[in-house]
């Protein structure tokens, strides 16, 4: 998965399931994560970005609290395939 896709779509889950920043930094810590509450913060508005590594701690943070809240929506991770909305190319000219 492209490094700004899947921080724009970690960032969308953080938000939409509003989950806490400062818990979300505990847990990345204790997974390995190296960058700083602040660099978590940056990263999850968009405004920074993370080395592969870390992207991936997060993303298991957040994933572990989506499921402990028993949310759907899980943030991906750096290997994560992106899902095509539509299996074939569309004719632009179509009416389907």
């Amino acid at each position: 998965m492209d490094e700004l896709d899947q921080q724009a779509l970690t960032g969308a889950v953080i938000k939409r399931h509003s989950l806490d920043l400062a818990e979300l930094w505990l847990d990345y810590v204790a997974l390995g994560g190296e960058a700083s509450e602040q660099e978590i913060r940056d990263y999850s508005s968009g405004a920074e970005t993370l080395p592969e590594k870390d992207r991936d701690a997060l993303a298991q943070a957040v994933n572990e609290h989506c499921v402990a809240a028993n949310l759907a929506v899980r943030a991906p991770f750096s290997d994560s395939p992106l899902i095509r909305l539509h299996a074939e190319p569309q004719d632009p000219y179509s009416s389907k």
